[in-house]
């Protein structure tokens, strides 16, 4: 009788065991799981942060080329107006650079 006790015990503690092991694997494989999604959902962020990114460099890009032509144009048509501005620009810079030491 002993013996078919301990045999019983024994059963049923590798039962548990191996209830406990399945358990783990599920939480092992959730956790992997999550993991992989998390990833991707942060690559797609990433991607779309560079893409507005390179839109808002592009669009940089092309106001700051209007502004210069803008500029190149003035210079050309008021040359003497250029460099009055372009002096008082360096007076005023000068002035402040000045005041801070």
């Amino acid at each position: 009788m002993a013996t078919a006790t301990k045999s019983t015990t024994q059963s049923k503690a590798h039962e548990k065991v191996d209830d406990a092991a399945d358990v783990a694997h599920k939480g092992v494989d959730s956790a992997a799981e999550a993991k992989e999604q998390t990833q991707e959902r942060i690559e797609e962020v990433a991607q779309q942060i560079s893409e507005q990114a390179h839109k808002m460099a592009d669009t940089a890009k092309q106001q700051s080329e209007k502004v210069s032509s803008a500029v190149g144009s003035y210079a050309k048509e008021n040359p003497a107006k250029a460099i009055g501005i372009a002096f008082l620009a360096g007076a005023v810079a000068a002035s402040f650079l000045c005041k801070r030491k």
